[in-house]
């Protein structure tokens, strides 16, 4: 009997914890690290919380949850790939979401067995049917998550989590309310049951109704972004050609520009030499004005942002390579070009002979590093390694800077944000580090 009963507290925190992360990432697709070892911990804590009350004969399970939720909910916090006040919400909610649910499945059980029993006074009994309300839980939240299946792995907006997890604790206080009503009674019907079952019915078509709608903005998204994309791509392609054309030009007249240096250097014109090919070689630089950095769509966004700065007075200036970088075309346009759109928003705010902007990728063996340095108004003041939030600061970095983060970790990356004052101008730095 002791084995079982120890059985039953490490079994039900196993569940719960599993229960609350199956949640956070597989229906509110937010990222968390590997969590078997974490599930595993919480029910050595459960286990080892349990057994007291156990001993000196107490059941409070409701009060045994509320302790454990101010344990898990860090915990839980602790094991999502993105630490912020955000994910702290998004745990919260999701061990709101599994506590209530199970709340609600174990109080039919719990009407039978008392009108049955007359007494739910046996602890052991008390967790037993704890444990079977949790496993119900999770066959529940497995369901959910299938109902609402999505080829996207985009996060839902944390408005629309906790709006789920107020719904599932209002789900759980209009269960509670119907079952305290018949126990109160004395009486047992089948009220309370058909409203469990529809607050559990409304519930799924709430959760998965929110899937669908995230899905929905995704993709709106996405169009909105391959149409910026083709646009660039148009105006690439026609930069190219024109390109092609001019140094097919140069090409063919090349003949005729040999028999001019050779003329000149026979003739030991040395100057009118030098400055000839100067010309030519110019010729040749300003015919290929594509910026190639390995990736087709790298190379529409970086040109098309390119001809934006030299429209707008802008220097701009790059070097290096993309190439071995696994990341999606969306992906690649949103890091880039919002971080571009950045530099040209700071740069507009510049006197014109001091604005440039800077855009470099360079390698190692293991990341990629990819900076873009710009002129700015003024040093801007950071807070956390952000930008303070003041409405200067928005106009100038804040724009795409929460995209551009959680499009870096989204592939296990870290963006790193500092200014500073450089030959008596402000530069703002972005630098995106990415694992290859």
């Amino acid at each position: 009997m002791k084995a079982l009963t120890y059985l039953l507290f490490y079994t039900i925190g196993f569940v719960q914890a599993f229960g609350a992360c199956f949640m956070i990432k597989n229906v509110f697709r937010w990222k968390i690290r590997k969590y078997m070892l974490f599930c595993a911990l919480c029910g050595t804590f459960t286990f080892m919380y349990c057994f007291l009350p156990f001993l000196l004969g107490s059941s409070s399970v409701a009060l045994n949850d509320t302790i454990l939720a101010a344990v898990y909910v860090p915990l839980i916090w602790l094991v999502l790939t993105d630490r912020s006040l955000k994910s702290l919400a998004v745990s919260l909610s999701g061990f709101v979401f599994v506590s209530s649910t199970s709340a609600v499945l174990i109080q039919p059980v719990n009407l039978l067995i008392s009108f049955a029993a007359k007494s739910t006074d046996s602890a052991l009994l008390t967790y037993m049917i704890t444990l079977i309300a949790q496993l119900a839980a999770l066959g529940f939240i497995v369901l959910i998550g299938k109902l609402g299946k999505s080829s996207i792995s985009e996060p839902m907006g944390i408005w629309n989590i906790i709006f789920i997890s107020l719904l599932s604790f209002g789900m759980f206080e209009l269960t509670m309310n119907a079952f305290g009503r018949e126990m109160t009674a004395d009486r047992s019907s089948a009220s309370a049951v058909i409203i469990s079952v529809l607050s559990l019915a409304f519930l799924t078509v709430a959760v998965v109704m929110t899937v669908k709608l995230t899905e929905s903005r995704y993709y709106s998204t996405l169009n909105s972004i391959n149409e910026s994309y083709l646009n660039a791509q148009k105006d690439y392609y026609e930069i190219k050609q024109n390109s092609d054309t001019e140094i097919r030009r140069i090409r063919h007249d090349m003949k005729n520009h040999l028999i001019c240096i050779r003329e000149l250097a026979a003739q030991g014109r040395y100057d009118e030499l030098e400055s000839y090919i100067s010309e030519i070689s110019e010729k040749v630089r300003d015919a290929d004005r594509l910026i190639h950095t390995g990736s087709g769509i790298i190379d529409a966004i970086v040109n098309e942002k390119a001809a934006a700065a030299k429209k707008a007075g802008a220097q701009f200036e790059w070097e290096g390579t993309i190439s071995g970088l696994e990341i999606s075309a969306v992906d690649s346009c949103t890091l880039v070009a919002n971080l571009l759109d950045n530099a040209l928003e700071a740069c507009d705010k510049v006197d014109v002979a001091k604005r440039f902007i800077s855009l470099s990728f360079r390698r190692s063996e293991h990341f990629l590093l990819m900076t873009c340095e710009n002129s700015a108004a003024r040093v801007v003041e950071l807070s956390g390694g952000r930008p303070l939030s003041t409405k200067s600061d928005k106009a100038n970095h804040g724009f795409g800077l929460e995209n551009i983060e959680r499009c870096v970790k989204k592939y296990g990356g870290e963006l790193k944000l500092s200014s500073e004052e450089r030959g008596g101008q402000a530069v703002f730095t972005a630098q995106a580090i990415i694992p290859l």
